[in-house]
């Protein structure tokens, strides 16, 4: 009986790390259900994370433009566990949804892990495409943030080449927020396009404790965990120097707990002391707090009513500097 529990719990490991190579011998069990035990663990706590930023689509939500193949389940999950093998098949990129016009003002929404561009649907289908167009960021999202972000800056460079786009304003859910804002700081990197408002919701700026003990613990460790690691390198790095004056910062945060929250003040997902870290706050234009989970502010009029708001804004301080 207790070598068939240890080889289920092993399998278990198995299915959830899928690039390991397990041990699930008989006459290894007790290294079998460490590993087991060890990658159960470390899924449920940094799964939690993933899985949760990722929002099933609903009939209601179509969305002229969104592509439901290429941003399929298939794709997202090698996105996170595959990589390399993502970035082999071409499958990331900046998408516009209508037919690029040139110095017409885009607004790029950009996913968190284990998301797509589908997560953004209601939002999509709330914006003022007679005046706003909107385009999508598709990466995997189980790669290092700083390559994602590198990935990000050359594709905002060939739509600047390509369809002239010369302003673009980023909306950007979870780790998503962190790539943009490491995107926005390095303002050489999209040489020619102005970025006057980036506007985050739900993003870890303190980090995930979870994926920290993921990543000393577990037999498979994704790149984006080391990312988001309280007190990474990556996390200190966003920080060190301060947005261009230029662009403006709306920090979204969530607070809607669950049961699995602890006791944590937190969306279910990311702890509010991570989203509210002091010198996020600080350096943001505006901070508003939304009283929905971490994947429901994706879903919330409120949120829409607050982006709609900042792009009008945008508008007017464009109209009031033309000649």
């Amino acid at each position: 009986m207790r070598g068939r529990v240890h080889r289920k719990i092993g399998i278990a490991g198995a299915a959830l790390c899928p690039r390991y190579e397990w041990l699930l011998w008989e006459d290894c069990p007790d290294v079998a259900v460490m590993r087991g035990y060890i990658a159960v663990l470390i899924s449920a706590m940094v799964m939690m994370f993933t899985a949760s930023c990722s929002l099933a689509p609903r009939d209601s939500d179509n969305v002229k433009g969104l592509e439901e193949v290429r941003f399929s389940p298939a794709s997202i999950k090698q996105g996170v566990w595959s990589p390399d093998e993502f970035e082999r098949a071409e499958r990331g990129g900046i998408f516009f949804l209508d037919a690029p016009v040139a110095r017409r003002t885009a607004v790029l929404f950009i996913h968190g892990i284990n998301g797509s561009p589908l997560d953004f649907k209601f939002l999509i289908a709330h914006l003022d495409r007679s005046r706003f167009q909107p385009c999508v960021f598709f990466y995997a999202s189980g790669a290092s943030l700083s390559q994602s972000g590198r990935d990000l800056a050359v594709a905002i460079g060939e739509v600047h080449s390509r369809y002239d786009v010369e302003s673009l304003v980023i909306v950007a859910h979870s780790i998503g927020g962190l790539i943009a804002r490491d995107v926005v700081l390095n303002q050489s990197a999209h040489a020619g396009v102005d970025i006057p408002v980036l506007i985050t919701m739900s993003s870890p700026w303190g980090g995930v404790p979870s994926a920290g003990l993921g990543v000393r613990l577990s037999p498979v460790v994704i790149d984006s965990w080391r990312d988001i690691a309280v007190g990474s390198p990556y996390l200190s790095s966003l920080f060190a120097r301060q947005l261009p004056a230029a662009t403006r910062h709306y920090l979204l945060f969530s607070y809607r707990k669950s049961w699995s929250s602890f006791g944590l003040s937190g969306d279910a997902v990311t702890s509010v002391a991570s989203q509210l870290e002091r010198t996020a706050q600080e350096q943001a234009y505006r901070v508003y707090g939304f009283d929905v989970s971490h994947s429901e502010i994706l879903r919330s009029r409120s949120v829409a009513d607050v982006l709609d708001e900042a792009l009008r804004s945008t508008l007017l301080a464009r109209t009031e500097v033309a000649p």
